[in-house]
């Protein structure tokens, strides 16, 4: 039988998934790192600065590694509701008339909905009108920065509203935002696009190491 050699703490502990860590066998170590990350999920805060500690200073270096896994896990889910907010459209200036609005409106056309972006998630489509947002509705200027302007100012998963002028009838559409991707200063390497997906997986790698460097600061 494997015994857990876990230093006691004043929080209480799912002392099966830890003393599993260090089991002889591959497939219940996975399954006690994702049954340990799901109970960490449902107790963030504690459970983070357990695995933290577990991390630096369990005696089996499978349970250290297998904790600092789950604890990537866990600021990844910090990192994705950190930064600004983004809707992923490509868009354009117009100006139209809105029912109901006796002024013309300036409006933004949506150019492209991005893939797996809060703008199709929503039902977002090419060629819509944003008419407004939430209570905002813009009628001198261009409408395309106090609506990034907005936008960037909330939160990853903050809701908005999206009034859109679609076959000449307005809708509304609930948009719960998403994380505004890392730019890279050199967008283009050789004259080659770089993986927006390796970008932002170095971008949590490096959020991650400066989580773990402030936790370790005294």
């Amino acid at each position: 039988m494997v015994t857990s050699s876990f230093p006691a703490c004043g929080f209480e502990l799912p002392q099966k998934p830890f003393a599993d860590l260090q089991s002889k066998e591959f497939s219940i170590r996975e399954a006690a790192q994702l049954e340990l990350l799901s109970w960490a999920r449902q107790r963030p805060e504690p459970g983070m600065s357990e695995l933290f500690l577990q991390s630096r200073v369990a005696d089996d270096p499978e349970v250290r590694e297998r904790c600092l896994n789950v604890l990537r896990e866990l600021v990844a889910d910090e990192y994705m509701k950190d930064g600004e907010g983004y809707v992923g459209i490509m868009m354009r200036d117009m100006v139209a008339n809105i029912p109901g609005d006796p002024k013309p409106r300036s409006v933004i056309n949506v150019m492209q909905v991005l893939a797996d972006s809060a703008a199709q998630r929503a039902g977002l489509q090419a060629n819509d009108l944003i008419a407004g947002l939430d209570d905002l509705v813009w009628h001198d200027g261009l409408a395309s920065l106090p609506f990034s302007e907005m936008i960037r100012s909330k939160k990853p998963e903050n809701k908005v509203t999206l009034h859109v002028l679609r076959d000449g009838k307005l809708i509304d559409l609930a948009v719960i935002l998403k994380r505004r991707p890392p730019i890279p200063n050199n967008l283009f390497l050789n004259d080659q696009t770089l993986d927006p997906n390796a970008i932002e997986r170095a971008d949590k790698e490096a959020y991650f190491r400066r989580w773990l460097s402030q936790k370790k600061s005294p």
